[in-house]
């Protein structure tokens, strides 16, 4: 079930492949994509941009990402008991 989310989530995000070629839906959805901006974060890291926008932008995500893994998770375990 992880992996049929996680895959479109990376696919989206423009690490695996570059989104500016692709198709007009495909920029709309990784737009709002939370993986496309932890991407986005860490290219800004990696750039040297300390100061960029992007950063606070990804450690949003990110933190929004790990809080609702940590309730699918607890909430999954929960059942299973």
């Amino acid at each position: 079930m992880q992996q049929s989310l996680i895959f479109p989530l990376l696919i989206l995000s423009g690490m695996l492949l570059p989104l500016d070629a692709g198709p007009e839906w495909m920029r709309a959805i990784a737009a709002v994509n939370p993986v496309n901006w932890v991407v986005q974060a860490e290219r800004a890291l990696f750039a040297g941009d300390f100061g960029a926008i992007e950063i606070a932008w990804g450690w949003v995500a990110a933190l929004a990402v790990a809080v609702v893994g940590l309730w699918v998770g607890i909430r999954a375990m929960r059942r299973s008991s």
